[in-house]
């Protein structure tokens, strides 16, 4: 079955030009950013590009490393994504858009749990079914 490629949520561009100020505030290149989060240029370039969704532990490794709150960088990218509202009315607008996406985890994905298995004694032990003869 081929999946289908995941397609980023708009949010994700405002935030990945959050994190590209926030950068250039600091006067640092994308390269020594990269360097010192340890998320690969490539993948550092499309997150700030917006094409790639940015985790909770890589948005924290940027704004420690920036020195700057994660709430700033998010505080902006709301602030954007609102129009020109303030960063409580682009919350709504995302949280109102995250309750209308349609679900990721396709019928296809699901796998039917079988509950826990345990080997039966003899397999965990290891043992061999023969008895030995004197």
């Amino acid at each position: 079955m081929v999946r289908q490629k995941k397609t980023p949520h708009p949010f994700d561009a405002y935030l990945g030009t959050a994190i590209r100020a926030s950068r250039t505030r600091r006067g640092m290149t994308r390269e020594t950013l990269a360097r010192r989060t340890g998320i690969a240029l490539s993948n550092l370039k499309r997150r700030e590009d917006g094409v790639n969704e940015t985790s909770v532990s890589e948005l924290e490794r940027i704004a420690a490393v920036l020195q700057v709150p994660t709430t700033e960088i998010v505080g902006m990218a709301l602030v954007d994504y609102s129009g020109g509202g303030g960063a409580q009315d682009g919350l709504q607008m995302l949280l109102e858009s995250m309750s209308e996406a349609s679900p990721i985890v396709d019928d296809e994905d699901n796998v039917t749990y079988i509950g826990r298995t345990a080997p039966g004694l003899r397999d965990a032990a290891n043992t061999d079914e023969r008895t030995t003869t004197d």
